[in-house]
């Protein structure tokens, strides 16, 4: 679809959304979503949050600004019964403001470094970064019935440019890392959606120590397990089975960027240091890095220390990839 209102049709990156190559969603920023949500404040729909710093639309694809959107398409869907409710800003959202608002605006600019990312798009484009490592070529193995290459990481890494798989900082409770969510989970209290399916939630915003890369590449497993629907033909695929997959190819990540196993500083002993878990991955590790085959019976003690702490989010016990 080519957008010929005045307001839209100058700025490529509305052109892409307009074409679903990518669509505009929570995480993305820029002078694009200024755009978006000045269109979603003439149409009815303020963003006292988004405008409340500078005055003028933030450029940051929020919660906030994400509830706009579906609010929006909701009315669309009352007159177009096909019109998607998804908070996702593509052909079909672009097509209604492009129809519906034909006056060219000018927004002011934001004072210099302000408006251009935020939190989430920062740590997308951080776990971006780090699957981006040339030494993710050597995470290559096979164990519990999955094969992990350099293409696994190559494939998450892709979902998260074209926004099928977002991410979100957020403070997660004590002693978790970070979590890859399959499916959306609901604030407890008020049954709202407090993180969407297809998210990487981090306690950060920059992978920039060994361990958060480490951590990256772990999540990131955990993704392409998902993708691949790993679990959803034959056998089951358990959670204990996800983190020890996962696990190895985080020791791995570890002994290639520090040259040994990952410290735990909350391991219950910690004059050790390590924890029996990074112990264990870490003797897989070093067999995955040249390139040998993993012993079934490493394998299996590693997944005994993963069962034995059962320690996984409990919301994420089965595979079910529906972003891509």
């Amino acid at each position: 679809m080519r957008l010929t209102s005045p307001r839209f049709n100058w700025n490529a990156r509305l052109q892409m959304a307009a074409n679903n190559s990518p669509a505009l969603r929570k995480g993305s920023g820029g002078l694009c979503i200024r755009h978006i949500q000045q269109a979603l404040i003439d149409s009815g729909h303020p963003l006292p949050k988004s405008t409340a710093k500078y005055s003028t639309p933030d450029g940051m694809f929020g919660g906030e600004t994400k509830q706009a959107v579906i609010d929006f398409q909701k009315e669309q869907k009352k007159t177009h019964s096909y019109f998607s409710v998804d908070g996702v800003v593509g052909g079909q959202t672009m097509g209604a403001f492009d129809s519906q608002l034909r006056t060219p605006v000018t927004l002011p600019p934001l004072p210099s470094g302000g408006g251009w990312t935020n939190a989430d798009a920062n740590l997308t484009q951080s776990i971006i970064n780090v699957l981006n490592h040339p030494g993710l070529a050597k995470v290559d193995f096979n164990a519990m019935g999955v094969k992990v290459s350099w293409g696994s990481y190559l494939m998450v890494r892709n979902a998260l440019q074209t926004g099928d798989i977002t991410a979100e900082k957020s403070n997660l409770g004590s002693g978790i890392q970070g979590v890859y969510l399959t499916s959306a989970v609901n604030d407890p209290v008020t049954g709202d959606v407090a993180f969407d399916a297809n998210t990487f939630v981090m306690p950060f915003t920059l992978a920039a120590t060994n361990e958060r890369k480490a951590i990256v590449v772990h999540e990131a497993t955990h993704a392409y397990c998902d993708i691949m629907m790993v679990g959803t033909h034959g056998s089951p695929f358990t959670r204990n089975q996800s983190e020890t997959v996962a696990h190895i190819a985080q020791a791995a990540m570890h002994r290639l960027l520090a040259g040994g196993a990952q410290t735990d500083s909350l391991t219950s002993d910690p004059a050790q240091g390590l924890n029996p878990i990074y112990l264990a991955a870490d003797v897989l590790a070093e067999k995955v890095l040249k390139g040998q085959n993993l012993p079934v019976t490493e394998i299996g003690a590693l997944h005994t220390e993963v069962s034995r702490a059962n320690h996984g989010m409990s919301f994420n016990n089965n595979t079910n990839f529906d972003g891509i």
